[in-house]
């Protein structure tokens, strides 16, 4: 008896919450634990039907330990227990590096996804992440054996594979573009379609295609807006002025250093360089530095997925090993090589904060014949951010200061989305909802301008969303409805897009053909077959009506037609019609008499 009251009682509730906001199981609620007006720690909430989706789990790189995480715990609206599937885009620390976080100190208990790829660089990466971590337990946000564990928990998805997880969440990924194994990831919940991008770049390059365009119109796009309204230069352009700098620099006498990601950018700089010093003999005598055992590692991995590299990879596969270098010398740790002379040395992390590449700064900064060239995004908070400034001198890693003399150059080789890039995809998809997230503010409110301004002026029904984190967007839709179709309309079956014209009976009035018990809930019917498969019945409605006037029967059927000039047919039923008869008086008298013919079909009232 008590399970009974309980369930009354919460039956009760949900139908008063429902009847409070009738179109709450339609709101399809999206809330950013991070990358909201901001770059890094990307993590992203999607909640439609009683469905959760995470996008992405990764950390801040201009913040350390549990100041980097995105909010796990920061918006009463978002339970982590909750979520059904987490699906990781790609393998960057932005967007990866607080998944065993998540496993391992949260109380998620979904399925995860990413791709072939993502999960054999993740492994790789995020151990090496944090074993550098483990010197200060106050940074440290998991441990090695926590990495490997959470391998065990982390599934595999092709590309353009469609897999339905959770009871009702079907997720398909695309290419991206942006590294090897790059998603965007389409999700479906009850006909409602969200598509994630993630990092993305629709511009082959060196190594990799270009992002896929879906053939499917999605209800909402989540979009990164990393560049914001700017436009990249062709990659013509940004390698010769790239290759033109570190050339200059060498016969200057500088040094070179090449501050980078781990992955990704990394292997497109060094098939550059290769090629450039295979074309330049003169240019042989000076060695390139690889100094991260990651990239080193990570060379396997690209040989693995070769079928996943674009058509000219694919084809110096077939003679040679493209990523094999000849002249690239890859270091074991920064102290192995003779620092005597010019030289380019390529080191990580990209945003110079540590490691390796902070170190190189450090020692090379004060030289004013050496330079810095900066190939990513910079992102706020970082040293890379604040040398773009011009600043007279830096903060050293042990608190003096030193003077910055050396040249700083930034030639984007970032594989994100310009603002051509966007606006074409957004056009092609056409979302009626986007959300811009991955972007810093000032930037990410000029692309919803720009956004907003082209959809208009090409008359296309767009709503952008700028949410910081923890704003939620909440967008009402239409649910998706079944209609089953019977008699005359089903004997020959729609093909996909085909518009169906009949009577939609619903409610109390589709009880079912005379003598039958309940039927369906929608039915479409052509009128001829309201009789057989409902208790309505078409009807005919004749009035007869004389009227003596001496004036034409124009200026009468001009007064109807003002009075009933909002009546309109329905579906399949027609308005009503008249028609008039013209009978002279037997006396002979001077009276004109019109016999008003009416027809109507009336519409009896199907609840449609």
């Amino acid at each position: 008896m008590l399970a009974t009251s309980q369930a009354l009682e919460k039956k009760r509730k949900v139908e008063a919450a429902h009847a409070a906001n009738p179109n709450a199981s339609n709101l399809v609620e999206f809330t950013p634990l991070g990358a909201g007006q901001e770059v890094g720690r990307s993590c992203m909430i999607l909640k439609y039907q009683g469905k959760t989706v995470m996008f992405d789990c990764g950390i801040h790189p201009g913040f350390s330990g549990v100041n980097s995480l995105p909010y796990l715990d920061g918006n009463e609206d978002v339970d982590i227990s909750k979520v059904d599937v987490a699906l990781i885009t790609h393998f960057h620390l932005d967007h990866c590096a607080a998944v065993p976080y998540l496993l391992s100190k949260t109380p998620f208990k979904g399925r995860m996804f990413m791709t072939h790829p993502t999960k054999a660089v993740f492994h790789q990466l995020i151990r090496d992440f944090a074993r550098g971590a483990k010197g200060s337990s106050d940074e440290a946000l998991y441990t090695e054996e926590d990495v490997d564990a959470s391998m065990d928990r982390i599934e595999v998805v092709d590309f353009l594979q469609t897999l339905e997880v959770a009871g009702g969440i079907k997720i398909t990924p695309y290419r991206a573009g942006h590294v090897l194994g790059a998603a965007m990831f389409m999700v479906e919940i009850a006909g409602m379609r969200c598509l994630y991008t993630g990092d993305y770049s629709r511009v082959p390059d060196r190594h990799l295609p270009g992002a896929d365009t879906p053939d499917v119109q999605p209800d909402m796009v989540v979009c990164e807006a990393t560049y914001g309204v700017s436009r990249h230069l062709p990659r013509e352009q940004r390698e010769a002025h790239f290759l033109q700098r570190v050339t200059d620099t060498l016969r200057g006498g500088g040094r070179v250093l090449l501050p980078v990601v781990a992955l990704g950018r990394a292997q497109e700089l060094l098939l550059m360089l290769e090629e450039h010093w295979e074309a330049h003999p003169e240019l042989q005598a000076v060695p390139i530095y690889q100094a991260s055992g990651m990239m080193r590692k990570s060379l396997k991995v690209y040989e693995t997925y070769q079928e996943m590299l674009n058509e000219d990879i694919k084809t110096l596969f077939m003679h040679e090993n493209p990523f094999a270098f000849h002249h690239v010398t890859h270091l074991k740790h920064a102290g192995q090589f003779d620092d005597v002379g010019p030289c380019v040395l390529m080191a990580t992390p990209s945003g110079l904060q540590s490691g390796v590449s902070r170190d190189i700064f450090e020692a090379w900064c004060e030289d004013r014949r050496n330079t810095v060239i900066l190939c990513d995004f910079a992102v706020q908070g970082t040293l890379a951010r604040e040398i773009l400034g011009g600043p007279k001198d830096i903060l050293t890693k042990t608190g003096g200061r030193k003077k910055l003399n050396c040249s700083v150059a930034h030639i984007s080789f970032s594989a994100h989305s310009d603002y051509d890039q966007t606006s074409t995809f957004l056009d092609e998809v056409k979302p009626p909802h986007v959300v811009l997230v991955h972007g810093e503010k000032t930037e990410m409110m000029r692309l919803k301008g720009a956004l907003e301004k082209a959809a208009a002026e090409k008359e296309i029904p767009r709503s952008v969303y700028t949410p910081a984190i923890l704003q939620t967007v909440k967008v009402t839709r239409e649910p998706l409805r079944v209609v089953r179709v019977a008699g005359q309309l089903a004997e020959k079956p729609p093909h996909v897009g085909q518009h169906l014209k009949g009577i939609m009976v619903s409610g109390p009035a589709g009880t079912g053909a005379a003598g039958s018990g309940a039927a369906p809930q929608q039915l479409l019917l052509h009128p001829n077959d309201l009789h057989a498969y409902t208790r309505l019945h078409r009807g005919r409605v004749t009035q007869r009506q004389a009227l003596a006037t001496d004036r034409p029967f124009s200026a009468l059927r001009l007064a109807l037609e003002v009075m009933f000039e909002g009546v309109e047919g329905s579906g399949m039923l027609p308005v009503s019609g008249v028609k008039h008869q013209r009978r002279e008086d037997p006396q002979g008298a001077s009276f004109q008499g019109q016999q008003l013919h009416e027809q109507q079909q009336q519409q009896q009232d199907a609840g449609v």
